[in-house]
């Protein structure tokens, strides 16, 4: 028997035999070739290869931003070195790798809480676009916040379910609020098109049956009055339906206002109006119920008098508290529906408040759409633009009355025991 030995490695009946070191033990790697000392020297390369490769591994995660994607790399590395053909110092590269290996998992596991804190950090921001009622701003802020969480890195397995669940539930609220709300815009919109349609076929009916001028005059001018009123539509259809109506309204306004004998004066309606809002301050303090009646006679008495001017800021004053009552007397009517017995005063308060609060960030929502489309209900004419600009002040003028409402309703809560 032919014997070469070496500091880690012999041959033995013609077999490299690769000596035990640690806990790797003795086994063989090759067979002799050529000579003995060539074997030796292919298989010191062969080692030397590997060397080279975790060199440059460990060059890497020292350069490299990603460390945490060399993990495997090392893994495999270590692995490989139980059935590795080589011969070399195989215990002095596993004691580097297995540093390497931990360098890389403290890496990882920093890494995954940092990501944590960013994630959880991103469902804070994703729940406050979520809350944003201006639903296009709102989705594209969401859509480029996912993109966000996309990029960041994953977080400890004992997190990952918690934390995906919490951020995927932000989404499917907000979508499922968002359809919800389309689609009780979708029936809003129809019910309010069926209105202006109800009041063209008034006007046509009108037209058809009502031999009296001055009767047919009054009733078609309420009937403006009434269209005012109504709330928005897309503008489309709102120009097709102000064209048809127009045609039936128009003529009779034009001569309406030729005949007009008995008109009061400027000064004697300005004086009326001006009274009339004293009543409805008055008004403003009765028990609701009453309150609405008597709203509702001012309202009337007011439209009789005409454009007669008291100055703007009396004017837009008879106008807000006018919404007011109606708003109030509204919030109390769908409180009595939703209320259970017997709830004591502050519960009650605060049911009002939940109620209300809705109603506010509908009313918003609508608002916030009405002016990205102001520009679209130029219709260029002034009486149409004026129109439209009335609408706009009327559903400021919603949204103010319920934020003055919500105001005192929180004052009312502080002052309950």
């Amino acid at each position: 028997m032919t014997e070469l030995k070496q500091d880690m490695a012999f041959i033995e009946e013609g077999k490299v035999i690769l000596k035990a070191q640690g806990k790797f033990p003795e086994r063989e790697i090759g067979e002799v070739k050529d000579s003995e000392a060539e074997s030796i020297k292919f298989f010191e390369d062969k080692f030397a290869l590997l060397q080279n490769k975790v060199d440059a591994v460990q060059k890497q995660i020292e350069e490299e931003d990603n460390k945490g994607s060399f993990l495997m790399k090392v893994l495999n590395l270590k692995e490989s070195l139980a059935t590795y053909d080589g011969i070399g110092d195989f215990v002095a590269l596993h004691d580097r790798l297995v540093m390497l290996e931990k360098q890389l998992e403290d890496y990882i596991s920093q890494n995954r809480r940092r990501n944590l804190e960013v994630k959880t950090t991103l469902i804070e921001e994703a729940r406050s676009y979520a809350a944003n009622p201006n639903w296009k701003e709102a989705t594209e802020q969401l859509k480029e916040l996912r993109q966000r969480w996309i990029r960041i890195g994953a977080v400890d397995d004992e997190k990952k379910e918690e934390i995906e669940s919490n951020f995927q539930q932000v989404y499917d609220e907000f979508y499922e609020r968002k359809k919800a709300f389309h689609e009780a815009k979708k029936e809003m919109m129809a019910s309010r098109v069926t209105q202006y349609e109800n009041l063209i076929n008034k006007a046509s009916e009108l037209k058809k049956n009502e031999k009296d001028a001055d009767k047919l005059s009054v009733a078609l001018n309420n009937l403006v009055e009434e269209w005012k009123s109504l709330e928005n539509i897309p503008r489309e259809t709102y120009s097709l339906l102000l064209n048809k109506f127009r045609k039936l309204t128009q003529a009779n306004q034009q001569s309406g206002k030729k005949g007009k004998t008995s008109a009061p004066s400027s000064q004697e309606g300005a004086t009326h109006k001006k009274a009339l809002l004293e009543d409805l301050k008055a008004a403003k303090e009765l028990p609701i119920d009453e309150a609405l009646t008597k709203a509702k006679a001012i309202q009337q008495s007011w439209k009789k008098i005409g454009r007669v001017g008291i100055g703007k800021e009396a004017n837009e004053e008879f106008f807000f508290l006018n919404d007011y009552i109606f708003e109030k007397h509204f919030l109390e009517t769908l409180f009595r529906k939703k209320a259970k017995p017997g709830l004591d005063e502050k519960e009650a308060i605060k049911l009002k408040m939940n109620l209300l609060r809705d109603l506010l960030s509908r009313d918003q929502k609508e608002l916030l759409i009405f002016e990205e489309n102001l520009e679209k209900f130029n219709l260029g004419t002034a009486n149409i633009d004026k129109m439209v600009g009335f609408k706009h002040e009327k559903q400021k003028r919603k949204v103010a009355v319920k934020q003055q409402l919500l105001a005192e309703l929180r004052d009312s809560n502080k002052n309950q025991k």
